[in-house]
């Protein structure tokens, strides 16, 4: 049987894209409640697995969520209303002041510089009406009949979305899951890095509306208030909440307080400065908010924004508007994977020849080595810090971002040799762990696309290897777990029958599984240096008892959650070190990096064997040839032979491909 090619699944997915677009075009006029159904459930989802794991149902937690959200809807109606019931109100008893100033300043204004002479003859008008309404009833009735049965249909699809999200929350997980059972076991690697990346730039777009409705809603609320127009709170969070929706929030905020201009001001001038204020308002946020705010939290350029906003109400209408940028979005990274795909390729790399389909299979069907980073230059953001694997860099004051390069450490030495491909790896296998144990901890991982803060042109420093999180404060230690007699604990038992002064039972071999997961913490070193092991009496004096106690727990927690879960997927987790900070209310928070190769030793669970050293998935393979090498474990180290770095980066890979499949 033939191995897919890697563009198979680019290739594939753009296809069902398009025939998706192509299913929303048809079925358009019916799609509103299911599409917003569907939206709110990916929306409160999170919220719902947060209940869930508090022990609640997830029926039970998909009702607690959309009552909360009813009432929350419901509470910004007992608001708001009360807020328009009085301009209306206001409004209603200026109408005889409106119709006086219409007879008296507007028509003869109209008449003076148009020439049109207009009859205000109010009684006449009436009568024309009465005529009208006798003449033409008959035929006013289907029209009337179509109003009646579009707010029929207004209801129908009002109350529909709250069915629709409720059994979509309620089976979200269900229907996740069923999705990746079906997934080619082959694809499930790029499938689940690619549903990653769209859920990503989808958060991202949901994070950057939210930021629109409130830039706007301050705006137009600020800008009336400074003209003096009454209302000026309500009118401007109108428009800018109801700014989700292209256009309604504009037209209906700006016919709002134009109407109030007119009944307001006693001239003029009032009421163009209102209708200046909306004008400005539609430029900034069709050119500069949206663009910006949006569009390049998303990866979208400002221009693409505005296009895709275009091109998707022309094909969809109302619906098109709404799903614009998020499709968009989305659109890019299948566009982005097609890129890689091509950028792999023979043809793209020059060993295509088109006279002979066998010649492209060697390059095509091999994975995209990709081009090592030893060392990554962000000159659009200040440098913090570069560790043994990782380049940090700040992101404003309250934020970090980490890169990943592919630099290798061994014996606490950075070796002079790349490891291709090895910072995609380690940056994939911890966004699945930070994702997967949140239940146990938080991370500092935030969901903010790296590529988003840095310049056009270094994003290609930071693409599928690079992070954004929060700026913590780390704690001095590392919380390392061991749950397998090896290293430097194999020849510490040999001599003292103890691994870091714990005692263990006499008679264990070399790769014996513990009794229970011991904990070992250590000090952290800086580049060059070496980490030693201390005791956990030491730990507490450094961070507090009942911290290195809630260290402790939490660690022991993440290794036999990760331990078990591996163990399914053919990989023993022999050892691990974790790394914590703590926020700014104290609480304990998962930092650096998530049981990747680099921090873990990975053994094949086929291959184990007790009483020798198992072949591993991680840099155990580098250590194993250096200490064969004759090296002395002082920087500098040697360089790593072509054979050692090719191996090195398979068995990344390898690890990768089985924890995330």
């Amino acid at each position: 049987m033939s191995t897919p090619r890697p563009f198979a699944l680019p290739w594939f997915a753009l296809a069902s894209l398009l025939a998706f677009g192509w299913l929303v075009y048809l079925l358009g006029p019916i799609l509103t409640p299911f599409l917003a159904g569907a939206l709110l459930a990916y929306i409160f989802d999170p919220l719902v697995d947060r209940l869930q794991a508090r022990g609640l149902s997830r029926t039970t937690g998909t009702l607690i969520v959309i009552v909360l959200a009813g009432l929350g809807v419901f509470t910004l109606l007992l608001v708001a209303l009360p807020l328009f019931q009085g301009q209306f109100t206001e409004l209603s008893q200026r109408v005889p002041a409106a119709l006086d100033l219409l007879q008296t300043r507007l028509l003869p204004w109209l008449e003076q510089i148009f020439g049109l002479a207009i009859d205000p003859n109010l009684s006449a008008l009436k009568t024309w009406l009465t005529e009208k309404a006798t003449q033409n009833g008959a035929a006013w009735l289907p029209t009337l009949q179509t109003g009646a049965l579009a707010i029929v249909g207004v209801l129908a699809n009002l109350l529909l979305i709250p069915v629709v999200m409720f059994y979509l929350l309620k089976d979200w997980d269900v229907m996740v899951g069923r999705v990746a059972a079906l997934t080619p076991r082959a694809w499930m690697g790029r499938v689940t890095r690619v549903a990653r990346a769209m859920d990503a730039v989808v958060g991202e777009f949901l994070r950057g509306q939210v930021a629109v409705m409130a830039a706007l809603s301050l705006y137009y609320t600020l800008a009336l208030w400074a003209v003096g127009l009454d209302y000026a709170l309500p009118i401007g969070l109108l428009t800018g909440v109801l700014s989700f929706v292209p256009f309604l929030g504009f037209g209906l905020g700006m016919i709002l307080a134009l109407l109030v201009a007119l009944l307001q001001f006693a001239d003029w001038t009032g009421v163009a400065w209102v209708a200046g204020i909306y004008l400005a308002g539609q430029v900034l946020e069709s050119y500069v908010v949206t663009p910006r705010l949006v569009g390049e939290r998303v990866g979208l350029h400002p221009v693409a924004v505005i296009f895709a906003l275009a091109a998707f109400g022309q094909l969809f209408g109302f619906v098109g508007v709404l799903l614009a940028v998020p499709l968009a979005a989305v659109l890019l990274v299948a566009l982005r994977e097609l890129r890689g795909a091509y950028e792999a390729s023979a043809f793209y790399r020059g060993g295509y020849n088109a006279g002979s389909s066998d010649s492209a299979l060697p390059a095509m069907s091999a994975p995209r080595p990709g081009r090592p980073l030893f060392e990554s230059c962000i000159a659009s953001l200040p440098l913090v810090h570069r560790g043994k694997v990782r380049d940090i860099y700040a992101v404003g004051d309250d934020k970090l971002l980490i890169v990943t390069t592919d630099r290798l450490s061994a014996f606490d030495v950075v070796m002079p040799t790349p490891i291709p491909g090895k910072g995609e790896v380690l940056t994939k296998v911890s966004a699945f762990w930070f994702d997967k144990l949140k239940s146990i901890v938080p991370s500092q991982a935030l969901d903010i696309a790296p590529e988003s803060v840095v310049h056009e042109s270094e994003r290609d420093q930071v693409a599928g290897r690079a992070i954004v999180v929060r700026k913590l404060k780390a704690l001095p230690v590392e919380a390392i777990v061991r749950g397998y007699l090896v290293g430097s604990g194999w020849k510490e038992y040999q001599v003292s029958q103890s691994v870091c002064g714990i005692a263990l039972p006499a008679g264990l071999k070399q790769a014996d599984r513990l009794p229970a997961p011991i904990f070992t913490p250590s000090t952290k070193a800086a580049v060059g240096a070496h980490d030693e092991n201390i005791a956990f009496e030491q730990m507490a004096q450094l961070t507090g008892a009942d911290l290195a106690k809630q260290v402790r727990d939490v660690s022991l927690a993440l290794y036999q959650s990760a331990a078990e879960y591996a163990l399914t997927r053919g990989i023993i987790i022999a050892d691990t070190k974790f790394e914590f900070g703590l926020d700014e209310a104290g609480r304990l928070v998962w930092i650096d990096e998530a049981l990747t190769p680099d921090s873990s030793r990975f053994w094949p669970a086929d291959q184990y064997r007790p009483g020798s050293n198992p072949p591993s998935f991680d840099k155990q393979f580098v250590r194993d040839w250096l200490e064969a090498s004759g090296w002395n474990k002082q920087a500098p180290g040697p360089e790593l032979p072509a054979e050692i770095v090719a191996k090195t980066s398979e068995k990344y890979r390898e690890a990768m491909a089985r924890l995330l499949a």
